[in-house]
């Protein structure tokens, strides 16, 4: 095996914490957002983050627009519990990435300073 084969090694054992962390937060979020979503529906509303890309910019842009005027109690209600996890999952999000892109390089040094021996 070759300096290159190692460095593909490195590179992904060194990445897959980063997406494994990214994957873990993502399934937190979506516990949450169907957490949100059983509100709604218990005030007989509907909430449907997905259904349009505005929703989910205001979500993770511009939060303050997020809620509107014209949602009735439960989707408020609803709003309000997807925005109190918010930043947690942005922060979260962001680690996921530094880990992975650290990550990745370490693994590259590692394996390629493995291939090239003593």
């Amino acid at each position: 095996m070759n300096a290159p084969d190692y460095g593909a090694y490195g590179f992904f054992l060194g990445i897959a914490p980063g997406i494994a962390y990214g994957l873990w937060n993502l399934s937190r979020v979506q516990r949450v957002v169907r957490e949100a979503q059983r509100i709604a529906r218990d005030h007989g509303e509907w909430l449907d983050i997905d259904s349009s890309p505005s929703i989910r910019f205001d979500y993770i842009f511009r939060p303050k627009h997020f809620s509107r005027p014209e949602d009735g109690v439960g989707v408020r209600l609803a709003k309000s519990r997807l925005l109190s996890i918010r930043r947690q999952a942005m922060r979260r999000h962001v680690a996921s990435a530094l880990f992975a892109a650290i990550g990745a390089l370490l693994g590259v040094m590692a394996a390629v300073g493995v291939a090239s021996g003593p």
